[in-house]
């Protein structure tokens, strides 16, 4: 009878090894890759993503339960800045996310606030200022500030 246990049991564990190797399926994937994780693979190529579709998808991952995608939303959405294609429809959701729970986020947000340019950024942002603990969010408030109380003075 224990030899028939120890079979069982090894038979058990060798199919619980070969299960664990399988790759990921493609939702996995796509989960992955959403939440700014990289994938060793390369996805297969499809249609091209609108411009529309990368930046509603940016901002809707701004409000994530993941701090570090929130974070990297609020980077990509820098990164669209700096490359010109700023979108008013960023700012709204930007300025909420200047309150996050996360300082990190915070930080990245008061980036990419100073990089859209709207002037409509500064009050929120020195409200933000007047608040917040982290020094790091600070200086980037400030230089944001900066940033956008120049390109103003500048038009």
């Amino acid at each position: 009878m224990p030899l028939v246990i120890f079979i069982v049991l090894v038979f058990i564990v060798v199919l619980w090894w070969l299960n664990s190797n399988k790759a990921l399926s493609r939702n996995e994937k796509l989960y992955l890759k959403r939440r700014g994780y990289e994938i060793e693979e390369a996805p297969p190529a499809g249609p091209p993503v609108s411009s529309d579709t990368r930046l509603f998808g940016l901002i809707e991952s701004l409000g994530d339960l993941s701090p570090y995608a929130r974070q990297r939303a609020a980077e990509d959405l820098s990164r669209l800045c700096e490359e010109g294609r700023r979108d008013t429809r960023m700012l709204s959701s930007l300025v909420t996310a200047l309150d996050d729970s996360d300082a990190s986020v915070r930080g990245a947000v008061a980036i990419a606030l100073g990089n859209l340019g709207d002037a409509r950024a500064i009050e929120p942002l020195n409200q933000r200022n007047e608040i917040e603990e982290s020094i790091h969010v600070r200086a980037a408030l400030r230089r944001a500030i900066e940033k956008l109380e120049k390109a103003t003075a500048g038009d």
